[in-house]
């Protein structure tokens, strides 16, 4: 029975330890950004205005 418990508490600490990176590498990655979201400014007015020429 101790086995059995103990199983029971190592598996909970991993799961809750594997939470807790993604939550941080979330967190991270929310106020960060991704470099693909970036736009120039070029990009940017070519999208919200439709300048070809720049």
């Amino acid at each position: 029975m101790f086995q059995g418990i103990l199983i029971f508490a190592i598996a909970g600490v991993v799961l809750i330890g594997a939470f807790a990176v993604l939550v941080g590498r979330r967190r991270s990655y929310e106020e960060t950004g991704s470099p693909e979201d970036r736009l120039t400014d070029a990009e940017f007015r070519r999208i919200e205005f439709g300048d070809e020429d720049v």
